[in-house]
């Protein structure tokens, strides 16, 4: 009898060291835990990224946590010389990452998924950061849902959520701190007209106010934005003084505040559209100002005849009291990226990208001068033909997005001389 019952715990302690091995073996040769490579919508990939936890306080764990993605990007944003975001929507998710290092790593700071985004969002028109901790994303209203307000105090670790009463398009975002910001919505009522809704949050996005409205409807509201025009972009230098940019019946118009949003008035000594004879159609962008001073800015506007364009700037020196515009001789520019604007850092300091030639001058476009042609972009303008953005942060750094809109593929590229050298992200 003992010797049975001896028998049966031996039996019984060989099968519990056998699990225990077991499951010591299946520790020891599971591969680490990865995120699969993102695809797009038909099986379609893009660039490769390679992303680090959010933290990395220990390098070690950060290093051995490191995994590499495939994922369209649509748009980006220089933040400073070293960081910079980048984003893409993937199955109705918003895919937002950020590197400080270059694009040598990235950080998944993406909101939840459960917010779904059936559009890309734009820099300036949906998504917008003050700096590296403090950003807004705009999501418009579906279904008749409200308007949702993302918000990041902590660099994208976490998102909050506000809304705005109107489900109509966001065309333009601008914060100029942390706290203060404003949000402009348009509806299309009729040929040439849009209702605008300016949107103003002074505790960094918590509680958005209703300001100036161009509804008729709407009787109660002061300072009134011109129903006249469609918008082409908004920006605040500071709490107090705006800009709104606008094509009214074909023409620009700029309509500035000095109130923070409560009044708007249209420019004067703005545009004279007699001295644009040659052109069939324009377009013109929101001020872009230069450091912190608030002073300089300038406009990209073009001129478009026939299918070519031809681009000029206007400048202002004294915070957009006065604009001065200036020609760029540059060639017509023709074929897929006519649209695309030269890029400035300084009043006198800009690039501009025609035929895959870099073009740089230091004279406010008077006069350029070409870069060698890179061998990279050379190679791969062929697979990728359309440029999507260009900026500048620095004289020496700087991004282009290209992409090929029938393969649903794109690439991010980087500078760190000026422009004459370019190298995939």
């Amino acid at each position: 009898m003992h010797s049975q019952w001896r028998k049966i715990a031996q039996t019984v302690l060989l099968s519990i060291g056998m699990i225990i091995l077991l499951a010591a073996c299946s520790k020891t040769e599971q591969p680490p835990a990865v995120e699969p490579p993102e695809q797009d919508e038909g099986g379609n990939v893009g660039q490769t990224l390679t992303v680090v936890p959010p933290t990395n306080n220990n390098a070690e764990a950060a290093e051995m946590a490191k995994y590499q993605i495939q994922t369209r990007l649509t748009d980006f944003q220089l933040i400073n010389d070293n960081g910079g975001l980048a984003w893409g929507v993937t199955r109705n998710a918003l895919r937002l990452y950020y590197t400080q290092d270059q694009g040598k790593t990235w950080t998944n700071i993406s909101p939840s998924e459960n917010v779904q985004f059936p559009a890309n969002p734009k820099y300036g028109e949906s998504i917008y950061f003050v700096d590296r901790m403090h950003g807004w994303i705009v999501r418009e209203g579906m279904g008749g849902t409200d308007t949702i307000v993302l918000r990041t105090n902590n660099g994208g670790v976490s998102w909050s959520l506000s809304s705005l009463s109107k489900t109509n398009k966001v065309t333009g975002i601008s914060f100029v701190s942390p706290e203060k910001g404003w949000v402009l919505t348009t509806l299309d009522t009729g040929i040439g007209k849009q209702d605008k809704n300016l949107y103003r949050t002074q505790d960094g996005g918590i509680t958005w106010e209703r300001m100036t409205s161009s509804d008729e409807k709407d009787k109660t509201t002061t300072g009134e934005i011109s129903r006249r025009g469609y918008t082409t972009g908004m920006t605040f230098s500071d709490s107090k003084h705006g800009f709104l940019s606008t094509i009214e019946f074909g023409t620009p118009k700029l309509y500035v505040t000095s109130d923070g949003g409560e009044n708007w008035r249209t420019a004067s000594s703005f545009f004279d559209r007699n001295k644009y004879s040659a052109c069939g159609n324009f377009t013109i962008s929101a001020p872009q100002f230069f450091g912190r001073e608030a002073k300089s800015a300038w406009m990209s506007m073009s001129c478009g005849s026939g299918d070519s364009m031809i681009f000029s700037g206007f400048f202002t020196a004294d915070g957009g009291l006065s604009w001065k515009n200036y020609a760029f001789n540059l060639n017509k520019q023709t074929g897929i990226n006519r649209n695309l604007a030269p890029v400035f850092l300084s009043p006198s300091e800009g690039w501009g990208m025609q035929k895959g030639i870099m073009y740089y001058t230091k004279d406010t476009g008077k006069t350029w001068k070409a870069h060698p042609a890179s061998s990279v972009l050379v190679k791969i303008f062929k697979d990728y033909p359309e440029i999507v953005k260009m900026q500048m942060v620095s004289p020496k750094l700087g991004w282009i997005l290209v992409e090929n809109t029938d393969a649903k593929r794109s690439l991010l590229l980087q500078t760190i001389d000026g422009g004459e050298h370019w190298e995939v992200l």
